[in-house]
């Protein structure tokens, strides 16, 4: 299998890409699985590849369609060409998962931490208490514990997509373990602006930046949300 990263995708004149070559380039491309532009590299590579194999068999008097067949056949089965990439497919969406909360679960937490100390001393205080507890702490400890899973987890992809760690086990661990720093994390935050309600509202309508910050977390963790599960449907798909 060739590398991803030599991907062209310039065409060349007087291909056609509705021949046996198009049919069975587009076959594949629906049966890889990860990120889009990743399959479309893999898809215009393998296509280079084949238009290659095709006008040499021309050049050596061959007609064109059977010159296309006869690569289409020599590349193999289209599920087994697709099981061939998705070790590397799985790899560049984990890269990316475990990029995405190394970044942003680190940076939430000292995001949310200087707004506290720059907003709430110059407020005055209502005359009820915060109600934080242990689950402020929590929230904290989940988003580094989180970020710091992110970092060596992508360290790992980087290591399974040369195949000396199964890239699914990879995955596996980085949905499990970023995945609960998440959700930990949303579901104290949810209980603290719930036992809070009138001191949140308090804050927010004070201040600008409190606002801006709410907004920007549900933003980030829908992000995550959705690259994790991304990641866990190649890491816990069958076959």
């Amino acid at each position: 299998m060739t590398s991803m990263t030599t991907t062209s995708t310039t065409p060349v004149p007087g291909r056609r890409d509705d021949g046996p070559i198009g049919a069975y380039v587009t076959a594949l491309g629906h049966a890889l699985r990860g990120p889009r532009a990743a399959r479309r590299d893999v898809t215009a590579e393998l296509a280079d590849g084949l238009h290659d194999a095709a006008d040499a068999y021309v050049e050596a008097g061959m007609p064109e369609r059977e010159a296309q067949v006869r690569a289409v056949r020599e590349c193999g089965p289209v599920a087994d060409v697709a099981a061939e990439y998705a070790p590397e497919l799985a790899a560049v969406q984990g890269r990316r998962t475990a990029a995405v909360c190394a970044l942003s679960m680190p940076a939430t937490v000292l995001a949310w931490g200087l707004t506290w100390r720059a907003e709430l001393p110059s407020t005055p205080a209502p005359h009820r208490q915060w109600r934080l507890g242990v689950l402020s702490d929590l929230t904290d400890w989940a988003g580094i514990a989180g970020g710091a899973a992110g970092c060596v987890l992508a360290a790992l992809l980087v290591v399974s997509a040369r195949r000396v760690v199964p890239v699914r086990l990879v995955l596996a661990l980085l949905v499990i373990l970023c995945g609960g720093a998440v959700l930990v994390s949303t579901a104290c935050s949810v209980v603290m602006n719930v036992a809070n309600a009138e001191l949140i509202e308090w804050m927010l309508a004070g201040s600008s930046a409190a606002v801006a910050l709410s907004l920007a977390t549900g933003v980030i963790s829908a992000w995550q949300l959705a690259s994790l599960c991304r990641s866990a449907n190649l890491a816990f798909r069958r076959g």
